[in-house]
C-alpha cells in the first residue's frame, strides 16, 4: 500500500511538471514598438536629436538592486546638433536591458540619438529611433546639416585668452631679449674701454 500511494504521487509530480513546462509560455519579448515612421515623424517626436560619441555607459543602480529595469546613463560627446538645446557633452538614460526597451549604448561607439525629455533629463530606447552612426546614414541625409554644440565657457574662454596670452608671451621674450643684447653690448664696450 505504501508503494502503490509513492506510485501515484510521482505520478502526479511528474505529471504536473510536464504540463508546467509545456505550457509554460515561450519567451516573450517585452519590448515591442510601434514603426519608427519617417526621419521627420522621428524627428517630431523627439525633444532632442544629437549625433555624438558615448564615452562612458554606467548603471545607475547598485550591483544589489539591479534589475532589467535598471537605468543606464550614457555621456556623449557631441558632435552635432539638429534639435534642442545640448551642450559638448550630455548624459541620457535608458533601461539597463532590451527586454526593457534599453538601448544597449558601448562606450567609443558613434550615434544619432533621438531622445525624449523626462523631467530634467533626457531618455531614448530602443523605439525611439536612435541609431549607430554607420546606420544611420539614410537620416543624417535627410535632416541634412546641423550646427556645432555651443562651447563650454571655459573652451571658449581659453580660445579669447589664447591670442591676448600669446601677445603678452612673445612681448615678453622681445623685452627680456632687448635686456640680453643691451647687457651684452654694455659688456663689450666695458671691455673695449679697459684695452
Amino acid at each position: 500500500m505504501f508503494t502503490k500511494k509513492r506510485s501515484i504521487i510521482v505520478g502526479i509530480t511528474v505529471i504536473f511538471l510536464a504540463v508546467s513546462i509545456f505550457a509554460a509560455p515561450r519567451s516573450a519579448v517585452a519590448c515591442s514598438c510601434a514603426e519608427h515612421g519617417s526621419v521627420l515623424e522621428t524627428m517630431k517626436r523627439s525633444d532632442t536629436v544629437f549625433e555624438g560619441t558615448a564615452i562612458s555607459v554606467k548603471s545607475i543602480a547598485s550591483d544589489l538592486f539591479r534589475s532589467s529595469g535598471s537605468r543606464v546613463k550614457a555621456s556623449f560627446k557631441v558632435n552635432e546638433v539638429w534639435k534642442g538645446h545640448v551642450a559638448p557633452q550630455i548624459e541620457v538614460l535608458t533601461a539597463g536591458s532590451e527586454d526593457s526597451c534599453g538601448y544597449a549604448f558601448k562606450e567609443g561607439e558613434r550615434y544619432l540619438v533621438y531622445a525624449r525629455a523626462t523631467g530634467s533629463s533626457l531618455e531614448a530606447n530602443l523605439c525611439s529611433g536612435t541609431l549607430l552612426h554607420h546606420e544611420a546614414e539614410e537620416h543624417i541625409a535627410q535632416l541634412g546639416s546641423g550646427s556645432l554644440p555651443p562651447q563650454s565657457s571655459s573652451e571658449a574662454q581659453q580660445k579669447d585668452d589664447s591670442f591676448p596670452r600669446s601677445i603678452m608671451i612673445a612681448g615678453i621674450a622681445a623685452v627680456l631679449a632687448a635686456a640680453f643684447l643691451f647687457a651684452l653690448v654694455k659688456s663689450r664696450n666695458r671691455f673695449k674701454s679697459k684695452t
